[in-house]
């Protein structure tokens, strides 16, 4: 069995490289067990024994009784040996976990986008799992996009994709056979539902779904929260979904993730395109350009992997965790990835002409009970004078007061910070990059006559800003508007529409909370 190279060890901060020499040192007597946790494989995540040195030196092997036996290390024994080495039908295509409740779940699978050509008007798209076949037909294929299919409510340890009536080709952009649920424990993101692939990195402090076939043996541990959810018999088997989120960054938080194939970091690893103009969805990047700049970062093997291989070039490494490289891009579509020993990140450059818009960074604004605060001009002040923000990527706050910048603050990327001391005539921008993606304006009403129905009428409607469904709340004040047949002809329309400018009804409702009713006068 061929000595392993890549053996790493909790130093305190993280899995640290160690040699079987300096290990030996550590620990000079006897077989260390894969058992013991002590050593791990950097390649392929697994837990490895460190001989004893009966009949040769010591050095680490692999256990005969790991799930996974497909890391390179047990192959070859080569310092040359390219382990980084899948190829572009090796890429695990998303599945999703929806609908959860107490007691079911069910999952999608995500076909990422394809050449419309590659597709006869005939194609049928058949997805077999151990118990279950679903067959799908062309129409139901997104071709500007990811096509999300249901595939069913019980756990599959495996898909098989088969195409008929279509071209080989498919197969490079939808595998024959898909990773499903390990039984022993699958994680999902929570805020997507994605299920998280082998050897991924996971982060402190954000939250997944662990569903498991029985119960999770584990100890309440301080620096984990694990949440029973939902619970599912299938068979004779029940599945427990949990919610389970480190604390901090710990041996104890790290180890528990990697019992189910994920990495705990502070550097998880991306793929980010910073130059040209780009548009980008779901495991797809389109473009117009001949090269394209991207940013690499987090614990991987500095190389970007292309299919249709093309060259590429390192233009500078900002760190030992960050590279900046150039993409020339030969193919209208190129699949581009970086992992350790199985693609951990890719997605699909495809050239064409930009006629759309990406999203839009997202932005969360509540005030200090969690209830989100939406961008525009208000004329009510946050409870306590507070505003909570959390941001998708590092962005800038800029606080104006009377007209004149009165603070500026630096945000890091899901970070969540408290802007306090709010008062009126303040204006709030959140800035990403030179992009002001969010704004509010903080004024004091205007003092109008309400007396004067028709000042009344203007006061309420003069600015424009987003429109809202019309809220339940708007019938109880046209109640008591009666004395004002204007405006509540006004109401009574808005409620008929069933929107209604969201300023609009801000103003309506500081007017009718300042009134006091009096058969029917406003006094």
């Amino acid at each position: 069995m061929a000595t392993l190279n890549h053996v790493c060890m909790w130093s305190g901060r993280g899995w640290t490289p160690i040699t079987a020499e300096k290990a030996a040192g550590l620990h000079p007597y006897g077989t260390v067990s894969a058992k013991s946790g002590l050593f791990m494989c950097e390649l392929c995540g697994q837990y490895v024994i460190l001989t004893n040195g009966s009949i040769r030196d010591r050095y680490f092997k692999h256990s005969a009784y790991e799930k996974s036996k497909d890391c390179p290390d047990r192959m070859d024994n080569s310092n040359s040996y390219n382990y980084y080495s899948y190829h572009s039908n090796e890429h695990e295509l998303p599945i999703r976990i929806k609908g959860i409740s107490p007691s079911s779940f069910r999952f999608e699978i995500g076909l990422i986008r394809v050449p419309i050509q590659l597709c006869k008007k005939n194609l049928q798209i058949i997805i077999n799992t151990k118990n279950h076949c679903y067959t799908f037909t062309r129409e139901r294929i997104n071709f500007d996009g990811i096509t999300y299919l249901s595939i069913g409510k019980t756990p599959f340890e495996s898909c098989k994709i088969c195409i008929q009536n279509g071209d080989d080709s498919l197969y490079e952009f939808w595998p024959h056979v898909v990773k499903g649920i390990d039984r022993e424990g699958t994680l999902f993101a929570k805020d997507s539902g994605k299920k998280i692939t082998y050897d991924a990195d996971v982060e402190v402090e954000k939250e997944y779904y662990l569903l498991k076939c029985g119960t999770l043996a584990v100890e309440p541990k301080k620096d984990l929260r694990i949440r029973r959810i939902a619970e599912k018999k299938i068979g004779r088997n029940l599945w427990k979904l949990y919610l389970v989120s480190a604390l901090r960054f710990s041996e104890c938080a790290a180890r528990f993730y990697l019992d189910f194939h994920c990495r705990l970091t502070e550097q998880p690893a991306s793929l980010q395109v910073v130059w040209p103009l780009f548009v980008e969805e779901d495991c797809l990047i389109k473009h117009n350009k001949k090269s394209m700049y991207m940013i690499v970062k987090g614990n991987v093997i500095k190389e970007i992997k292309t299919f249709p291989e093309v060259r590429s070039f390192r233009r500078n490494d900002f760190s030992s965790s960050e590279g900046l490289y150039e993409i020339f891009c030969s193919d209208r579509q190129q699949l581009i990835s970086i992992g350790r020993m199985h693609a951990l990140k890719y997605t699909y450059f495809w050239r064409e002409s930009l006629n759309q818009t990406g999203k839009n960074p997202s932005v969360f604004v509540s005030n200090i009970d969690g209830i989100e605060i939406c961008p525009g001009k208000s004329y009510n002040l946050p409870p306590k004078g507070i505003l909570c923000v959390k941001t998708e990527y590092d962005s800038e706050i800029v606080i104006i007061k009377h007209g004149v910048v009165a603070d500026k603050r630096e945000m890091a990327a899901s970070t969540r910070i408290e802007i306090d001391e709010i008062s009126y005539s303040t204006e709030i921008q959140i800035f990403i990059g030179l992009d002001c993606v969010w704004k509010i304006e903080l004024k004091k009403e205007d003092n109008v006559d309400i007396h004067s129905e028709v000042n009344l009428l203007k006061f309420i409607t003069k600015e424009s800003g987003r429109v809202i469904r019309t809220p339940h709340s708007l019938r109880n004040i046209m109640i008591n508007m009666k004395s004002y047949p204007i405006v509540y002809k006004w109401i009574e329309k808005s409620i008929r529409n069933g929107m209604m400018d969201e300023q609009s009804y801000r103003k309506l409702q500081g007017i009718y909370r300042d009134m006091k009713i009096v058969k029917g006068d406003i006094i």
